[in-house]
């Protein structure tokens, strides 16, 4: 098992969500979400997001953008001190 920082599971959340990763990666993030103080609130927002979208049925490129810029977001908040470590440090 490798034990992922915070950036790096940020990182693998967008294709975990779409099922592209293989099952190795997809463990390490699982066990990184069990056990970190920071990234299972935007994993979960993200995931809120999605579902809330596929509800209201909205289809089209704008999704597709709108899901770009959120997966975007939610990677780069490491660099914001106060609501998780930085890149390169596991939580």
């Amino acid at each position: 098992m490798t034990v992922l920082s915070c950036w790096e599971a940020r990182s693998l959340v967008s294709d975990y969500i779409d099922g592209e990763l293989d099952a190795t990666v997809a463990r390490d993030l699982e066990s990184h979400l069990e056990t970190c103080a920071y990234c299972p609130p935007l994993y979960a927002s993200l995931v809120t997001a999605l579902a809330a979208m596929k509800a209201a049925d909205v289809v089209g490129p704008a999704v597709d953008l709108l899901v770009q810029r959120v997966v975007a977001a939610v990677n780069t908040v490491g660099a914001v001190p106060d609501l998780g470590p930085e890149k390169g440090v596991t939580g």
